[in-house]
Protein backbone atom coordinates (compact mmCIF):
# COMPACT_ATOMS: atom_id res chain seq x y z
CA UNK A 1 0.00 0.00 0.00
CA UNK A 2 1.44 3.72 -0.75
CA UNK A 3 1.28 5.59 1.80
CA UNK A 4 2.37 9.89 2.17
CA UNK A 5 5.96 8.74 2.76
CA UNK A 6 5.74 7.02 -0.48
CA UNK A 7 3.77 10.10 -2.07
CA UNK A 8 6.34 12.37 -0.64
CA UNK A 9 9.39 10.36 -1.93
CA UNK A 10 7.85 9.84 -5.17
CA UNK A 11 6.52 13.49 -6.23
CA UNK A 12 10.46 14.72 -5.09
CA UNK A 13 11.94 11.89 -7.65
CA UNK A 14 9.09 13.27 -10.14
CA UNK A 15 10.39 16.97 -9.59
CA UNK A 16 13.94 16.60 -9.15
CA UNK A 17 14.07 14.31 -12.61
CA UNK A 18 12.04 17.19 -14.42
CA UNK A 19 14.18 19.71 -13.52
CA UNK A 20 17.48 17.64 -13.84
CA UNK A 21 17.76 14.50 -16.14
CA UNK A 22 19.62 12.93 -13.64
CA UNK A 23 18.55 9.80 -11.93
CA UNK A 24 18.08 10.64 -7.74
CA UNK A 25 19.47 9.85 -4.95
CA UNK A 26 18.49 9.07 -1.10
CA UNK A 27 20.92 11.99 -0.35
CA UNK A 28 19.26 14.65 -2.59
CA UNK A 29 16.10 13.87 -1.63
CA UNK A 30 17.23 14.14 1.77
CA UNK A 31 19.07 17.27 1.29
CA UNK A 32 17.00 19.44 -1.32
CA UNK A 33 13.50 18.54 -0.44
CA UNK A 34 13.26 18.71 3.81
CA UNK A 35 12.59 15.17 4.51
CA UNK A 36 12.42 14.65 8.20
CA UNK A 37 14.32 11.34 7.06
CA UNK A 38 17.57 9.74 7.58
CA UNK A 39 19.06 8.84 4.07
CA UNK A 40 18.67 5.06 4.70
CA UNK A 41 14.69 5.19 5.21
CA UNK A 42 14.48 7.23 2.24
CA UNK A 43 16.73 4.18 0.29
CA UNK A 44 14.32 1.81 1.84
CA UNK A 45 10.92 3.97 0.92
CA UNK A 46 12.71 4.13 -3.03
CA UNK A 47 13.15 0.25 -2.97
CA UNK A 48 9.10 -0.08 -1.89
CA UNK A 49 8.73 2.54 -4.85
CA UNK A 50 10.59 0.43 -7.21
CA UNK A 51 8.33 -3.03 -6.13
CA UNK A 52 5.84 -0.77 -7.12
CA UNK A 53 6.90 -0.45 -10.91
CA UNK A 54 6.51 3.24 -10.01
CA UNK A 55 10.27 4.06 -10.26
CA UNK A 56 13.11 2.44 -11.46
CA UNK A 57 17.14 2.13 -11.28
CA UNK A 58 18.51 2.61 -14.69
CA UNK A 59 22.18 1.27 -13.23
CA UNK A 60 22.88 -0.36 -9.56
CA UNK A 61 24.75 2.03 -8.14
CA UNK A 62 22.74 5.25 -9.72
CA UNK A 63 19.55 6.50 -8.25
CA UNK A 64 16.24 6.03 -9.53
CA UNK A 65 14.23 7.64 -12.09
CA UNK A 66 10.38 7.78 -12.69
CA UNK A 67 8.43 5.19 -14.37
CA UNK A 68 5.27 5.91 -16.70
CA UNK A 69 3.10 4.51 -14.13
CA UNK A 70 5.15 6.64 -11.62
CA UNK A 71 4.38 9.42 -13.84
CA UNK A 72 0.79 8.47 -14.09
CA UNK A 73 0.44 8.77 -10.49
CA UNK A 74 1.98 12.34 -9.92
CA UNK A 75 -0.26 13.19 -12.43
CA UNK A 76 -3.14 12.15 -11.53
CA UNK A 77 -2.83 12.56 -7.68
CA UNK A 78 0.02 14.78 -6.76
CA UNK A 79 0.82 17.50 -9.47
CA UNK A 80 0.45 21.27 -8.50
CA UNK A 81 -0.75 22.46 -11.82
CA UNK A 82 1.79 25.73 -11.92
CA UNK A 83 -0.33 29.03 -12.91
CA UNK A 84 0.98 31.17 -15.82
CA UNK A 85 2.37 34.30 -15.53
CA UNK A 86 0.04 37.53 -16.29
CA UNK A 87 2.67 38.10 -19.38
CA UNK A 88 2.30 34.78 -20.79
CA UNK A 89 -1.72 35.02 -20.66
CA UNK A 90 -1.47 38.33 -22.10
CA UNK A 91 0.60 37.35 -24.83
CA UNK A 92 -1.65 34.28 -25.78
CA UNK A 93 -4.48 36.38 -25.45
CA UNK A 94 -2.44 38.88 -28.16
CA UNK A 95 -2.13 35.98 -30.11
CA UNK A 96 -5.08 34.67 -30.97
CA UNK A 97 -6.90 37.52 -30.67
CA UNK A 98 -10.13 37.07 -33.36
CA UNK A 99 -9.30 39.12 -36.82
CA UNK A 100 -11.49 39.33 -39.55
CA UNK A 101 -8.77 39.03 -41.85
CA UNK A 102 -7.25 35.71 -40.69
CA UNK A 103 -8.77 32.10 -40.81
CA UNK A 104 -9.24 29.42 -38.09
CA UNK A 105 -5.94 27.72 -40.53
CA UNK A 106 -3.91 30.40 -39.64
CA UNK A 107 -5.41 30.79 -35.95
CA UNK A 108 -4.28 27.45 -35.12
CA UNK A 109 -0.66 27.85 -37.06
CA UNK A 110 -0.27 31.24 -34.87
CA UNK A 111 -1.62 29.26 -30.90
CA UNK A 112 0.86 26.53 -32.29
CA UNK A 113 4.01 28.62 -32.59
CA UNK A 114 2.90 30.27 -29.72
CA UNK A 115 2.90 26.79 -27.42
CA UNK A 116 6.41 25.90 -28.97
CA UNK A 117 7.52 29.32 -27.85
CA UNK A 118 6.39 29.24 -24.42
CA UNK A 119 7.32 25.99 -24.14
CA UNK A 120 10.60 23.54 -24.63
CA UNK A 121 8.43 21.07 -26.44
CA UNK A 122 6.93 20.43 -29.58
CA UNK A 123 3.45 22.05 -30.69
CA UNK A 124 0.66 20.67 -32.59
CA UNK A 125 -2.53 21.39 -33.66
CA UNK A 126 -5.71 19.40 -34.80
CA UNK A 127 -7.87 21.55 -37.44
CA UNK A 128 -11.41 20.65 -37.53
CA UNK A 129 -12.47 17.80 -39.72
CA UNK A 130 -13.49 18.93 -43.25
CA UNK A 131 -16.40 16.63 -43.26
CA UNK A 132 -17.41 18.33 -40.34
CA UNK A 133 -17.75 21.86 -41.44
CA UNK A 134 -20.67 23.33 -43.34
CA UNK A 135 -20.48 24.64 -46.34
CA UNK A 136 -20.47 28.78 -46.85
CA UNK A 137 -19.73 29.81 -50.45
CA UNK A 138 -17.12 28.66 -53.46
CA UNK A 139 -15.20 30.93 -55.10
CA UNK A 140 -12.90 30.08 -58.04
CA UNK A 141 -9.87 32.06 -59.55
CA UNK A 142 -8.34 31.68 -63.05
CA UNK A 143 -4.61 30.77 -62.34
CA UNK A 144 -4.33 29.49 -66.77
CA UNK A 145 -6.29 28.87 -69.34
CA UNK A 146 -6.92 25.12 -67.78
CA UNK A 147 -6.06 25.78 -64.43
CA UNK A 148 -8.36 27.22 -61.82
CA UNK A 149 -8.25 27.32 -57.99
CA UNK A 150 -11.08 26.50 -56.12
CA UNK A 151 -11.90 27.61 -52.73
CA UNK A 152 -14.33 26.37 -50.40
CA UNK A 153 -15.08 28.32 -47.22
CA UNK A 154 -17.06 26.82 -44.62
CA UNK A 155 -18.78 28.74 -41.37
CA UNK A 156 -16.58 27.73 -38.96
CA UNK A 157 -13.93 29.82 -40.52
CA UNK A 158 -12.09 26.59 -42.14
CA UNK A 159 -10.79 27.41 -45.70
CA UNK A 160 -10.28 24.42 -48.28
CA UNK A 161 -8.12 25.46 -51.70
CA UNK A 162 -7.24 23.29 -54.30
CA UNK A 163 -5.36 23.79 -58.02
CA UNK A 164 -7.72 21.65 -60.31
CA UNK A 165 -7.61 21.23 -64.24
CA UNK A 166 -10.65 22.70 -66.07
CA UNK A 167 -12.49 20.95 -68.90
CA UNK A 168 -12.24 24.12 -71.46
CA UNK A 169 -10.85 27.40 -70.63
CA UNK A 170 -12.44 29.92 -68.93
CA UNK A 171 -12.87 33.82 -68.00
CA UNK A 172 -12.93 34.81 -64.66
CA UNK A 173 -16.28 35.97 -65.54
CA UNK A 174 -17.69 32.60 -66.55
CA UNK A 175 -15.70 31.73 -63.02
CA UNK A 176 -17.14 34.32 -60.30
CA UNK A 177 -20.93 32.87 -62.10
CA UNK A 178 -20.15 29.48 -61.94
CA UNK A 179 -18.89 29.92 -58.02
CA UNK A 180 -22.41 31.82 -57.40
CA UNK A 181 -24.35 28.81 -58.90
CA UNK A 182 -22.38 26.59 -56.81
CA UNK A 183 -23.01 28.36 -53.50
CA UNK A 184 -26.76 28.85 -53.80
CA UNK A 185 -27.26 24.99 -54.21
CA UNK A 186 -25.18 24.00 -51.43
CA UNK A 187 -25.05 26.67 -48.79
CA UNK A 188 -25.80 25.48 -45.61
CA UNK A 189 -24.83 21.83 -46.25
CA UNK A 190 -22.22 20.11 -44.17
CA UNK A 191 -18.63 19.45 -46.73
CA UNK A 192 -19.82 15.52 -46.71
CA UNK A 193 -23.23 16.54 -48.05
CA UNK A 194 -21.85 19.09 -50.57
CA UNK A 195 -18.98 15.97 -51.25
CA UNK A 196 -22.22 13.16 -51.99
CA UNK A 197 -24.43 16.08 -53.33
CA UNK A 198 -21.87 16.84 -56.25
CA UNK A 199 -21.23 13.37 -57.09
CA UNK A 200 -24.89 12.23 -57.54
CA UNK A 201 -25.71 15.44 -59.59
CA UNK A 202 -22.96 14.66 -62.20
CA UNK A 203 -24.44 11.64 -62.39
CA UNK A 204 -27.71 12.88 -63.49
CA UNK A 205 -27.92 14.27 -67.37
CA UNK A 206 -30.61 17.19 -66.07
CA UNK A 207 -28.09 18.68 -63.95
CA UNK A 208 -25.84 19.33 -67.16
CA UNK A 209 -28.26 21.53 -69.59
CA UNK A 210 -26.42 24.09 -68.17
CA UNK A 211 -22.69 24.21 -69.27
CA UNK A 212 -21.22 26.25 -66.71
CA UNK A 213 -23.17 24.47 -63.99
CA UNK A 214 -21.55 21.16 -65.33
CA UNK A 215 -18.26 22.65 -65.01
CA UNK A 216 -19.28 24.14 -61.17
CA UNK A 217 -20.02 20.76 -60.61
CA UNK A 218 -17.20 18.97 -61.86
CA UNK A 219 -14.77 21.52 -60.33
CA UNK A 220 -16.03 21.15 -57.01
CA UNK A 221 -15.90 16.94 -57.37
CA UNK A 222 -11.71 17.46 -58.16
CA UNK A 223 -11.60 19.97 -55.23
CA UNK A 224 -12.85 17.49 -52.56
CA UNK A 225 -11.76 14.24 -54.07
CA UNK A 226 -9.43 12.59 -51.25
CA UNK A 227 -9.91 15.27 -49.17
CA UNK A 228 -11.64 13.41 -45.78
CA UNK A 229 -8.59 13.59 -43.17
CA UNK A 230 -8.35 16.37 -40.80
CA UNK A 231 -5.15 18.64 -41.37
CA UNK A 232 -2.46 18.57 -38.29
CA UNK A 233 -0.06 22.06 -38.13
CA UNK A 234 3.31 21.22 -35.76
CA UNK A 235 5.45 24.06 -34.68
CA UNK A 236 9.19 23.61 -32.82
CA UNK A 237 9.64 20.16 -34.06
CA UNK A 238 13.58 20.68 -33.65
CA UNK A 239 13.04 21.51 -30.25
CA UNK A 240 13.00 18.35 -29.39
CA UNK A 241 16.85 18.12 -30.41
CA UNK A 242 17.37 19.56 -27.38
CA UNK A 243 16.40 17.12 -25.17
CA UNK A 244 18.86 15.12 -23.47
CA UNK A 245 16.95 12.15 -23.58
CA UNK A 246 16.77 12.31 -27.85
CA UNK A 247 20.54 12.51 -28.31
CA UNK A 248 20.45 9.01 -30.06
CA UNK A 249 20.66 9.85 -33.16
CA UNK A 250 18.14 6.98 -34.62
CA UNK A 251 15.82 7.71 -32.12
CA UNK A 252 15.52 10.74 -33.39
CA UNK A 253 14.89 9.97 -36.80
CA UNK A 254 11.90 8.00 -36.11
CA UNK A 255 10.75 10.49 -33.85
CA UNK A 256 10.95 12.96 -36.74
CA UNK A 257 9.36 10.39 -39.52
CA UNK A 258 6.34 10.18 -37.45
CA UNK A 259 6.35 14.03 -37.36
CA UNK A 260 6.10 13.74 -40.65
CA UNK A 261 3.39 11.25 -41.15
CA UNK A 262 0.56 13.60 -40.12
CA UNK A 263 -2.31 10.40 -40.48
CA UNK A 264 -0.09 9.68 -37.16
CA UNK A 265 -0.51 12.51 -35.09
CA UNK A 266 -4.01 12.86 -36.98
CA UNK A 267 -4.68 9.40 -34.93
CA UNK A 268 -2.96 10.75 -31.53
CA UNK A 269 -5.13 13.98 -31.51
CA UNK A 270 -8.38 12.31 -32.25
CA UNK A 271 -7.71 10.54 -29.32
CA UNK A 272 -7.21 13.16 -27.02
CA UNK A 273 -10.27 14.24 -28.21
CA UNK A 274 -12.38 11.36 -26.95
CA UNK A 275 -13.33 12.32 -23.34
CA UNK A 276 -13.44 16.12 -23.47
CA UNK A 277 -11.35 17.99 -21.61
CA UNK A 278 -7.22 18.23 -20.77
CA UNK A 279 -6.33 15.12 -22.03
CA UNK A 280 -2.34 13.58 -20.93
CA UNK A 281 -0.94 10.62 -22.31
CA UNK A 282 2.32 9.53 -20.88
CA UNK A 283 4.92 7.00 -22.88
CA UNK A 284 3.57 3.63 -23.38
CA UNK A 285 -0.06 4.88 -23.17
CA UNK A 286 -0.09 6.60 -26.05
CA UNK A 287 -1.63 4.82 -29.22
CA UNK A 288 0.89 5.40 -31.56
CA UNK A 289 4.19 3.28 -31.10
CA UNK A 290 6.80 5.75 -32.92
CA UNK A 291 6.22 7.85 -30.07
CA UNK A 292 5.68 6.67 -27.29
CA UNK A 293 9.21 7.58 -26.05
CA UNK A 294 7.06 11.12 -25.82
CA UNK A 295 4.29 12.42 -23.43
CA UNK A 296 1.30 14.35 -24.99
CA UNK A 297 -0.76 16.92 -23.58
CA UNK A 298 -4.03 18.16 -25.48
CA UNK A 299 -6.92 20.09 -24.75
CA UNK A 300 -10.01 20.70 -26.86
CA UNK A 301 -10.80 24.14 -28.37
CA UNK A 302 -14.04 24.97 -30.35
CA UNK A 303 -16.88 27.22 -30.75
CA UNK A 304 -19.82 27.90 -28.57
CA UNK A 305 -19.14 25.16 -26.67
CA UNK A 306 -19.06 23.14 -29.85
CA UNK A 307 -15.90 21.07 -30.01
CA UNK A 308 -13.81 21.66 -33.65
CA UNK A 309 -10.11 20.40 -32.68
CA UNK A 310 -7.47 19.95 -30.44
CA UNK A 311 -3.87 21.89 -29.45
CA UNK A 312 -1.32 20.13 -27.70
CA UNK A 313 2.40 19.79 -26.84
CA UNK A 314 4.74 16.62 -26.81
CA UNK A 315 7.59 16.27 -25.00
CA UNK A 316 9.93 13.74 -23.07
CA UNK A 317 7.98 11.71 -20.25
CA UNK A 318 10.55 14.09 -18.35
CA UNK A 319 7.88 17.03 -19.00
CA UNK A 320 7.26 19.84 -16.48
CA UNK A 321 2.97 18.57 -16.53
CA UNK A 322 1.88 21.50 -14.44
CA UNK A 323 3.40 24.01 -16.73
CA UNK A 324 2.12 22.31 -20.02
CA UNK A 325 -1.24 21.58 -19.02
CA UNK A 326 -1.92 25.48 -17.83
CA UNK A 327 -0.04 26.81 -20.86
CA UNK A 328 -2.38 23.61 -22.98
CA UNK A 329 -5.30 24.61 -21.52
CA UNK A 330 -5.40 28.56 -21.15
CA UNK A 331 -4.68 28.53 -25.03
CA UNK A 332 -6.92 26.25 -25.72
CA UNK A 333 -9.69 28.01 -23.89
CA UNK A 334 -8.74 31.80 -25.14
CA UNK A 335 -8.81 30.59 -28.74
CA UNK A 336 -12.26 29.10 -27.99
CA UNK A 337 -13.13 32.55 -27.23
CA UNK A 338 -11.94 34.11 -30.12
CA UNK A 339 -13.50 31.54 -32.25
CA UNK A 340 -16.56 32.32 -30.69
CA UNK A 341 -16.55 35.77 -30.86
CA UNK A 342 -15.26 36.14 -34.09
CA UNK A 343 -18.35 34.21 -35.47
CA UNK A 344 -20.89 36.27 -32.67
Amino acid sequence: MINARHNGVLRAIVQDYIRTAEPVGSRTISRKYGFSLSPATIRNIMADLEDMGLVAQPHTSAGRVPTDKGYRLYVDSLMERTPLSPEEVERIEQQVRPSAQEEVDDLLREAGKLLSALSPYVAVALAPRLQDSRFRRAEFVSLAPDRVLVILLADNGMVHHKTVVSDEPLSQEELERMARHLSDRLKGRTLQQVRDLLVSQMAEEKALYDRLLAQALRLGTQALAGETQADVYVAGASRIADQPEFADVQKMKSLFAAFEEKSKLVMLLSECLRGGGCRIFIGSEIPVEDIRDLSVVASPYGRHGHVMGVLGVLGPTRMDYGHAVALVETTANLLSRSLSERAA
